[in-house]
């Protein structure tokens, strides 16, 4: 099958500055020029402008190169003035640059219906995004390039001048012979796109109708309150400039910047400190070591104040702002390999800081601030309890200056950090709509494991967290519940309760409980290890959902298992390929090296070239069945981060991939439904989705009622949304 292919070169200062003498990045680390600022601003910079652009029709007449001051394309206007359809690669930087700078050229606009892209298909099928890394793992007949990293950095970007040659860029008519070079990797990569995007399984229709919702989003953007981020970048500046002249002080001059690891490291040695590295866990610990010289702990204070990447979000958004004052590109259609959860880009909109610092609202004034026994603004002394939200964010604002800003709200970087969420707006005429699934993804487990008790929590009070720490600790649930009546506040068990939640669903052991927080609540792993067991035996549904392998008969020496739950499954799956096996409403099928996980809603998990391997069981130390597959690596001890790699799995983490899986495939249909209705989405996060809406427009409860319908396959399911609002600002 052929496939009408589009690929743009192209040149831009975007994420440059040039200072008089050299080009600097706008970034202090990568990535930098069109990753820093994303294909949206960089479109819009006035210095980009198009190198080439090669396109094959698929009409037989092969690869074609335009390249400017050529006559215009007119067989490609042609093309898609009669409805065709271009593919390419991340086909979102195409779709600017065709609208954004060719428009300038007299080009015709490029309708997204006639748009697709290969990368969505990988990304859907568990391959990852890098065409170059899809190559490597498909190995079609045409490679991408290797060259073109180097040919881009000639004549893609600026370049530095030298005292013989001045020149701040490459032309292409400067080095014709690499830039005939350039041209032809540009073909390459359009008939590599061809020949890879015939190897990839087709989207299925929703899946496909999700794709373009999501294209739709990106375009779409989300504003920023440009005013309120300049504030927090100059308070940002000026605490952090002053933090790195109390380090020079400290240092006699020895350290400029947290930056400067190695000579941080050598005044800390000569001063009798020793660390072996400078990453945040070895430096929190350093700093909590009753021992350690007062001189050496504040600089390891400072540097993990001012190492916060919360704040760092201030600069990524600068970069990525548009003209019209708003983000773009900030989600990625199955960013999630296993899951094909969407991801987070540029800012990272998916891990924004949920609060800021404890506050009280003055009951005379109503000045938010950090807790005190006087109110700083009017003196008053009535000071009650407070949350951070948009009205804290709104007085924070107010401040002028961050010596005031220290004053009124303490740590400044959490203040600052608190209203990063803040600066997600509604665009003037506009209110953003936004509500949550409840637990979501307890839910889920709880329905495709079967486990009782628990969906009829779901189904009536839903209150799992204080019902899962009644279950560890024996206090009653109804204690639990009279608490909060008689105090307000949750009963301190329930942060016991959502520690097991959150850590013990799919199958976490002692350092997964220590990860949520169990240390605030237990002194040793023995007892730890005590309420994960009793966690256990109280939830066997979901214990049996994980799955594994069992001898049938320990006295054979030959290998004689019985498979149970979802590790059962995908292990008879690859040793009986082309067979399914189910259990409950999952079923994994091996169909040529890929082992499929069909869920519920019908849609597959695909884990690339599954092997088992004989191991000894950490437990029982009986030989069993390890199942691994290749992967997108995310995790240190596999190999380096962001490679494809062998990975091993195992129940617990077949259990979240299918959870989490089936909680984004519930939010995956609320969004179409949503933008149906008319309640346009411009961001959504997990399990919550924000719509923009002209103020006075749609409500609140009719938001609710569409994102609480479930779907056809889970129409039984105890489904609930809440935390609804409805404002100018981003909130948790």
């Amino acid at each position: 099958m052929s496939f009408p292919t589009i690929d743009f070169e192209t040149y831009s200062e975007a994420g440059y500055v040039f200072d008089g003498t050299r080009w600097r990045s706008i970034s202090k680390s990568p990535p930098h020029g069109l990753g820093a600022v994303g294909a949206a601003a960089y479109a819009e910079h006035p210095s980009t402008e198009v190198l080439s652009l090669a396109y094959d029709l698929a009409d037989g007449n092969g690869p074609q190169l335009w390249i400017p001051r050529c006559p215009p394309p007119q067989l490609l206007f042609d093309h898609i003035a009669t409805g065709g359809r271009l593919a390419a690669w991340n086909v979102q930087f195409e779709w600017y640059m065709w609208g954004t700078v060719c428009i300038r050229y007299g080009w015709p606009p490029l309708p997204p219906r006639c748009l697709w892209d290969p990368m969505a298909q990988a990304r859907a099928w568990g391959l990852p995004g890098a065409l170059g890394t899809v190559g490597d793992i498909l190995n079609p007949q045409i490679q991408k390039d290797t060259s073109g990293k180097s040919l881009i950095r000639k004549f893609s970007k600026p370049r530095q001048p030298t005292k013989k040659d001045k020149r701040l860029r490459v032309m292409p008519a400067d080095a014709p012979v690499d830039a005939m070079k350039l041209y032809q990797y540009c073909i390459t990569d359009i008939e590599t796109t061809a020949e890879i995007a015939g190897m990839l399984p087709p989207l299925q229709p929703t899946e496909a109708e999700l794709w373009a919702l999501d294209q739709t989003i990106n375009r779409r953007g989300m504003h920023i309150d440009l005013d309120a981020l300049r504030k927090l970048a100059r308070f940002a500046d000026a605490i952090e400039a002053r933090y790195i002249e109390e380090l020079r002080e400290i240092t006699g001059g020895a350290v400029h910047s947290i930056g400067e690891l190695t000579k941080i490291q050598s005044w800390l040695n000569a001063h009798f400190v020793t660390m072996p590295n400078m990453q945040a866990e070895t430096v929190s610990a350093a700093i909590k070591h009753k021992r350690m010289p007062d001189k050496c702990r504040r600089v390891l204070e400072i540097r993990a104040i001012l190492s916060q990447s919360s704040v760092k979000k201030i600069p990524a958004i600068e970069r990525r702002l548009t003209a019209d004052g708003r983000l773009h590109g900030l989600l990625e259609y199955c960013g999630a390999e296993r899951t094909a959860r969407w991801a987070g880009r540029g800012p990272q909109p998916q891990n924004l800081p949920g609060k800021g610092p404890d506050v009280v609202k003055c009951g005379a004034c109503g000045q938010y601030q950090t807790p005190r026994e006087r109110c700083v603004q009017c003196g008053d002394v009535e000071l009650p309890d407070a949350k951070w939200g948009p009205e804290a964010i709104d007085d924070l604002l107010q401040i002028d200056n961050s010596v005031d800003l220290e004053e009124i709200f303490g740590d400044p970087f959490t203040a600052i950090a608190g209203c990063l969420r803040g600066l997600f707006v509604a665009a003037p005429g506009h209110d953003l709509i936004c509500s949550d699934y409840s637990a979501i993804e307890a839910v889920v487990l709880a329905m495709l494991a079967g486990e009782q008790w628990r969906i009829e929590v779901f189904r009536t009070h839903g209150r799992i967290y204080e019902t899962s720490a009644s279950k560890i600790t024996g206090v009653p649930l109804e204690t639990m519940l009279a608490y909060k009546q008689r105090t307000g506040e949750h009963h301190p068990y329930r942060k016991l309760g959502k520690v097991a939640e959150l850590a013990s669903g799919y199958s976490g052991w002692i350092d997964a409980w220590k990860r949520f927080g169990a240390d605030e609540h237990f002194e040793t792993d023995q007892e730890i290890k005590k309420s994960i067991l009793t966690w256990r035996q109280e939830s066997p549904a979901i214990v049996e959902f994980w799955g594994g392998q069992v001898r049938k008969d320990p006295r054979r020496w030959a290998f004689s298992y019985e498979y149970f739950g979802l590790e059962g499954a995908a292990v008879s799956a690859v040793l009986s390929p082309s067979q399914p096996y189910s259990y409950r409403r999952i079923t994994y099928t091996m169909l040529g090296d890929v082992l499929y996980c069909r869920l519920p809603s019908g849609r597959s998990l695909c884990y690339h070239r599954p092997r088992l391997q004989v191991v000894a069981d950490n437990y029982s130390k009986e030989d069993i069945y390890q199942l691994s597959f290749e992967g997108l690596n995310s995790d240190l001890r596999y190999g380096p981060m962001k490679t494809w790699c062998r990975i091993p799995t195992y129940g617990g983490k077949l259990t979240e991939n299918v959870v989490q899986a089936v909680a984004r495939d519930i939010l995956a249909e609320a969004l179409l439904r949503l933008e149906t209705a008319g309640y346009p989405i411009v961001l959504h996060v997990h399990d919550e989705p924000v719509a923009e809406v002209p103020t006075g427009t749609g409500s609140i409860e009719e938001f609710e009622r569409i994102m609480a319908e479930p779907p056809a396959w889970a129409s039984d399911w105890p489904i609930r949304v809440g935390g609804r609002w409805r404002g100018r600002r981003y909130r948790k």
